[in-house]
């Protein structure tokens, strides 16, 4: 009898630490559940230029420790910022990533249209280029250097049709309004090259 009884109360005892740890970690997972913010995620493809509005953005509960002031959070809207890179289903929006329209450079499409060689393969709409302004010299003529037109400007469409049959193609470039003259001035004489940015 005396056996008995110690086994019932061992397993009651064992019961009990049971439930207490159960309860333990059912409190543990709603303290950790909570942790992190709401921020704001891309739900689709934005190009440079793109003004958000309602549908290319969802909330998203996320844990950035240290990194979250540099996102944006539930707090701030985005409809209306101005998205200044090429933004992908899934990326969390940056702070440095988009701006508001009142603060933005006004931007300009302009498009030009360029050799097929003078454009690097693989390249993106969205990438950031450099333009350069380059003199073919003819026989007896001094060569005269590259020059940079523009610097880090983003690609906006390019017209891949054309380039499958070895002829010129077409781009869009987003440049400052102010530097719009300066480009095209550059395609009435010479070639314009493409550069990638950054490789």
């Amino acid at each position: 009898m005396a056996n008995k009884k110690e086994s019932s109360r061992s397993r009651t005892a064992l019961a009990i630490v049971l439930v207490s740890a159960s309860f333990l970690s059912a409190f543990l997972l709603a303290v950790f559940s909570q942790r992190g913010s709401d921020f704001w995620v891309a739900s689709i493809d934005m190009a440079p230029g793109h003004q958000i509005v309602t549908g290319d953005v969802n909330l998203h509960h996320l844990d950035l420790d240290s990194s979250s002031p540099i996102y944006l959070g539930k707090n701030e809207d985005p409809l209306g910022l101005i998205v200044n890179i090429k933004v992908i289903p899934g990326q969390i929006l940056s702070t440095q990533n988009v701006s508001s329209s009142s603060n933005s450079i006004a931007a300009s499409a302009v498009p030009i249209s360029i050799r097929t060689v003078d454009l690097p393969d693989g390249i993106q709409i969205g990438e950031a280029v450099d333009i350069y302004w380059v003199i073919d010299s003819q026989s007896g003529e001094v060569p005269v250097d590259p020059v940079l037109i523009l610097g880090g400007v983003t690609l906006l469409n390019i017209d891949t049709k054309s380039k499958n049959f070895g002829t010129d193609i077409s781009l869009t470039v987003s440049i400052e309004e102010t530097q719009v003259p300066r480009l095209l001035g550059a395609t009435t004489h010479g070639r314009l090259v493409i550069v990638r940015s950054h490789v």
